[in-house]
């Protein structure tokens, strides 16, 4: 009975009452959403004008709408920033607009502080790209620490390196020095070549018989691909090929320094001797694992924060250009 005669108190009445009007309020006419969009003419332009500038060619619908929606998370995350007061108290920011002001004489006999202030009164922080990029980094952590991804298990580690093994298999080098003749020498090769041989010449008196060659003479481990930067795709299948016909001939399993060729490049022809030779070899888990581990945490995060986006979305009113990443919310349930 004393707790009903406390609780019959017209104050108390009053203020229950007022919670459960201000709920109601709240539940009829919830706050209105920041505004995303819509897009102007002059960015989706601009966009267009980017994609055709680097590509040569328009971008499709898909592409534009693909464009515009990247462009609207991004105005989401700038005014999800500037909501968060993340503009006044950056010192990255802070540098920037300061600078921009200098840029703009405007700084005369002003502090710093007063400075900015005029930067912030002027909306300096809203048209400038490096203050906008800053302030999409910081919202990007702040979504990141709210919603952390897992770190990848052992069985997504297992499948990365199964499906990726291909690709992470160690390439064949090849360790060579070479004497050069150029096209217009071709004739002159041969003579060369038999006079190398039947002398048994070391490769830097057999030098003397070629050309200079501008990359150099001596290519010390190199892949096929770094072969391929100096002499061309031709010299270095034709390398690998001399290789397999050198090898089947003298019928034995360690590869000895040889001559090879001669061997035809881009740039003229090529005898080469073979100093060293590694064949290519599928890699174990345990050399690429750190390398495969950060390459899954890079995955893990860029899913994560493209869920917290989509997740962000829903505070947000979208006007016009109505964002075209349909599909997105099913993805991170």
């Amino acid at each position: 009975m004393k707790v009903l005669s406390r609780l019959n108190k017209p104050w108390l009445h009053f203020v229950v009452l007022g919670l459960v009007f201000y709920q109601f309020q709240l539940a009829m006419f919830p706050e209105p959403k920041p505004v995303v969009g819509p897009l102007s003419e002059k960015r989706i332009a601009s966009l267009t004008e980017q994609w055709a500038r680097s590509t040569g060619r328009a971008p499709s619908p898909v592409q534009l709408d693909r464009f515009v929606a990247a462009e609207l998370d991004q105005d989401m995350l700038v005014q999800r920033a500037l909501d968060l007061d993340y503009h006044l108290h950056d010192s990255i920011v802070y540098q920037r607009l300061i600078l921009n002001m200098k840029f703009l004489q405007l700084a005369e006999g002003k502090s710093d502080a007063e400075l900015f202030k005029e930067a912030l009164e002027m909306q300096l922080h809203l048209d400038d790209e490096v203050v906008k990029r800053r302030l999409i980094q910081m919202v990007e952590q702040r979504l990141l620490a709210n919603n952390p991804p897992s770190a990848p298990d052992s069985a997504e580690l297992e499948a990365a390196f199964i499906d990726r093994k291909e690709a992470l298999k160690r390439p064949s080098l090849y360790s060579i020095e070479h004497v050069f003749f150029p096209s217009e020498r071709a004739e002159e090769m041969f003579a060369a070549i038999a006079r190398i041989k039947i002398e048994k010449l070391e490769v830097s008196a057999a030098r003397k018989l070629g050309t200079p060659f501008l990359q150099g003479h001596r290519f010390i481990e190199q892949t096929p691909d770094q072969l391929a930067r100096n002499f061309g795709q031709g010299f270095a299948r034709e390398l690998e090929s001399e290789l397999n016909v050198s090898q089947t001939q003298n019928k034995a399993n360690a590869i000895s320094p040889r001559w090879l060729g001669p061997i035809q490049s881009a740039y003229g022809f090529h005898y080469v001797w073979l100093t060293s030779y590694t064949p290519a070899r599928e890699v174990k888990l345990h050399e690429v694992k750190q390398r495969l581990m950060q390459d899954l945490a890079y995955l893990a995060n860029k899913e994560a924060l493209r869920c917290a986006v989509v997740a962000l979305r829903t505070e947000f009113d979208w006007r016009g250009n109505e964002h075209t990443a349909s599909g997105e919310e099913d993805l991170c349930i």
